[in-house]
């Protein structure tokens, strides 16, 4: 999504997506063809193997013009007792899969050891994201043009708009008819051939964030195929766009409340005794009127050398995902985020910066623009929806990611391929759901309606901070590691300390 590292991508894997090599075929009639495995680029180290496989890029057209999906795969450390392959998605949309499963080869740990021994991590790059071919392109130069998302009146809105739509149609131009299918519904046909190629065997399928959307309409296209499904991080799809920022601006604004309470008491914590939402709410006033400086992005072209204010308040976001830092993956938690506020307000933003858009970064917009778009147009109603956040959110205005949705998915050149459902999935196994309760990006609220939109699944509640569980060590992720092993999962309402 335009041009932040983070949200629902869960992460930013330290190692940069690559050509894989390696090639598949599309979907399969008999036997499924074997994966040709090749080496992958030095990049991501020598443990894991890497191809790609075929799949239609329209579906409605099977026989006709295909794309590749990128995985690579971490071999079961165990193979004696090696249970099959888990395929992984970390989330985004526009997370890359592959880049997480390299790094668990190149530093062990961000998996617990029960899984690398028993299964073949597979790492899922969805189509048109990181190393599957081709990747959705657009012109960076016009992304990083596009103003603030909180425009101050209709001129500053109709400019808004016109940035975002000759941005996209720069996607357009640059990818072709791929800006098309891109949605959810596709991704979940391909994860089908995957599997297929992976040798045939249930799905073994861990879903976090955006991967859980992947998950559902897994389930409910294919709800046989499947050994286990675990979702953590419930991002539900059967709610119009304005109904989404609601909810998230709601789960933001608490999240920003308990990491304040938690700088009152944390020696970790850069800001002392300062009240954290009084410096986000001042940091915030300042950028809306003069965007913030950045001087260490000006020197170093990596990120914008000011900072707007929808920038800075997705940032605050993205540093509140993971309260404890994850070195593996070199993510920092609150203490990091603590770090760059203090920065911040002493003149120094550069922390909190959005990284200056590449061609290939326009592949989870693309996604949200083809399931989250806005269900109104125009100023009138657009200001409305700034206020209802601002009202709900009064630190943090509704900078959400469904609110990015909403304001740069006005004039998207590519189809609305994917609109919200209240579809029904039911699978004929019984999946595992996960969600915490202050998560700060996917809505405790949006859990339960997942839940109601799965029938047979279990929603297992972490009672704490952060955006997923998995990679927080504790009872919850060996919960969900137990269920991954042997498919139990734990008796209905149970809610897990942090």
């Amino acid at each position: 999504m335009r041009s932040v590292p983070l949200v629902r991508v869960l992460l930013s894997a330290v190692i940069s997506a690559a050509v894989l090599t390696g090639c598949g075929s599309g979907a399969d009639h008999g036997a499924p063809q074997s994966i040709a495995w090749g080496a992958c680029p030095p990049e991501f180290g020598t443990v894991v193997q890497c191809a790609r496989i075929d799949v239609p890029l329209d579906w409605d057209k099977p026989e006709g013009e295909k794309v590749s999906v990128g995985i690579d795969r971490l071999p079961a450390g165990d193979p004696d007792h090696r249970i099959g392959a888990l395929v992984f998605n970390p989330g985004g949309p526009g997370g890359s899969g592959t880049e997480i499963v390299a790094a668990e080869g190149a530093h062990p740990g961000i998996f617990p050891a029960e899984l690398r021994a028993r299964f073949d991590l597979i790492g899922l790059d969805p189509r048109g994201i990181a190393t599957s071919r081709p990747d959705v392109r657009c012109d960076p130069a016009l992304q990083n043009k596009i103003p603030d998302f909180f425009p101050a009146d209709a001129a500053a809105f109709d400019a808004m708009v016109a940035a975002s739509r000759e941005f996209g149609q720069s996607c357009r131009r640059l990818s072709g008819a791929l800006l098309d299918h891109m949605d959810t519904v596709n991704v979940a046909r391909d994860l089908e051939v995957v599997r297929q190629r992976l040798g045939g065997a249930p799905l073994n399928y861990l879903g976090l964030s955006y991967g859980t959307e992947i998950g559902f309409e897994y389930a409910r296209l294919y709800p046989s195929n499947s050994r286990v499904l675990a979702l953590d991080g419930a991002l539900v799809h059967s709610l119009p766009a304005s109904a989404m920022n609601v909810y998230e601006s709601a789960a933001f604004e608490d999240s920003l409340n308990r990491f304040a309470a938690w700088c009152h008491i944390a020696t970790e914590c850069a800001l002392g005794t300062s009240d954290a939402t009084a410096v986000v709410r001042d940091l915030t006033a300042r950028a809306r009127q003069t965007p913030l400086p950045a001087p260490g992005c000006a020197d170093s072209g990596k990120c914008a050398p000011v900072v707007r204010a929808g920038d800075l308040l997705q940032n605050i976001q993205n540093g509140l995902l993971f309260k404890s830092p994850i070195p593996g993956i070199g993510l920092g938690g609150w203490p990091q985020l603590a770090g760059a506020l203090d920065q911040a307000r002493r003149g120094d933003a550069s922390g909190l910066s959005p990284q200056t858009a590449s061609d290939t970064e326009g592949g989870g917009l693309t996604v949200g623009c083809a399931e989250y778009r806005a269900d109104f147009e125009g100023y009138p109603a657009f200001e409305s929806q700034q206020i209802l956040a601002a009202t709900i959110a009064p630190n943090t205005l509704g900078a959400n990611q469904s609110f990015s949705y909403i304001a740069q998915c006005q004039g998207w050149p590519a189809t609305f391929s994917d609109p919200p459902s209240t579809a029904i999935a039911k699978p004929t196994i019984v999946p595992l759901l996960v969600n915490a309760i202050h998560d700060p990006s996917t809505s405790y609220g949006w859990a339960h309606l997942f839940a109601s939109q799965v029938p047979n699944a279990v929603l297992l509640t972490r009672d704490g901070d952060g955006h997923t569980s998995f990679f927080q060590p504790g009872h919850t992720r060996d919960a969900i590691t137990r269920y991954l092993l042997d498919g139990t999962v734990p008796p209905a309402g149970t809610v897990l300390p942090d």
